[in-house]
């Protein structure tokens, strides 16, 4: 919406609201499912142990009513005030997450492919609901960000194993560090090349209405670097979004963006 001036019409934002609310319902079904299946797993887990399941305060019932309460409600949300082809993407979300908690998730490179897959799915969810459209340029590089993202926490877990020797994921003793490094590089790169490419396009130029949306690679440039700076050095944990919450370069970063591309489409 905040691309395509669409934060003017109150009937879309009520869409939007509406879309968020309805994935968020499936989402929250897929954990407590995920956290059913894993409640052994979890108990001997650094953090995960306390969780409600795997701290006894529930029981396996209670979540699964939970679970197929919200998937009822989000579907029946999502089927009355939205349009069929978001449910649709809801749908597909839901069957592709529970294929990986149900073990896929145990298989590595596919595990982080079915992560970054289920975030094109909620970029598109957000498209469909609000009618917005999605180029296949901002779909790809969403993938590739997803998986850089991904990357870095994977290889965070991966240095506290081999320092700990605590699993904190049923396949991290199957990733190589070195190997992750290289396609962390790569992927960066890549991004960083597409994204640039895509500023200069006529497409871009066409859908925001300026000649100067190049600019903003600049942050996308220094994102990068900063993301990056934090899991080489293990300033932070890898999780993108406790570094968004607790790094205020990287919340300076993603305000830069924000508001040089509002400027850019608003003014």
């Amino acid at each position: 919406m905040f691309f395509n001036k669409q934060f003017y019409y109150f009937d879309t934002i009520l869409l939007g609201l509406l879309a968020f609310i309805s994935f968020s319902l499936i989402s929250s079904a897929v954990y407590c499912f995920n956290d059913i299946v894993d409640v052994d797993f979890d108990k001997n887990h650094i953090d995960k142990k306390n969780r409600p399941l795997a701290k006894g305060t529930i029981t396996k019932a209670f979540a699964k009513r939970i679970a197929i309460s919200f998937f009822l409600f989000g579907i029946i949300l999502g089927s009355f005030l939205i349009n069929k082809e978001f449910v649709f993407v809801l749908v597909l979300y839901f069957i592709l997450n529970i294929g990986y908690t149900f073990g896929l998730k145990k298989i590595i490179v596919l595990d982080i492919l079915m992560i970054s897959f289920g975030f094109v799915l909620r970029v598109l969810a957000g498209g469909v609901a609000t009618e917005t459209p999605l180029t296949y340029w901002i779909l790809i590089m969403v993938f590739l960000l997803a998986i850089f993202l991904t990357l870095g926490k994977r290889r965070d877990e991966v240095l506290f194993f081999n320092d700990t020797n605590i699993l904190v994921r049923e396949n991290i003793e199957y990733y190589n560090i070195k190997i992750i490094d290289k396609f962390l590089y790569g992927i960066a790169t890549l991004l960083i090349i597409l994204y640039i490419i895509y500023s200069f396009s006529k497409n871009a130029i066409n859908n925001y209405g300026s000649d100067y949306i190049f600019i903003t690679a600049i942050f996308v440039i220094a994102g990068m670097i900063r993301y990056f700076n934090l899991i080489l050095r293990r300033l932070n944990s890898a999780n993108p979004t406790k570094i968004l919450w607790s790094d205020n370069v990287m919340q300076l970063i993603v305000l830069g963006w924000i508001l040089c591309f509002c400027f850019f489409i608003y003014f």
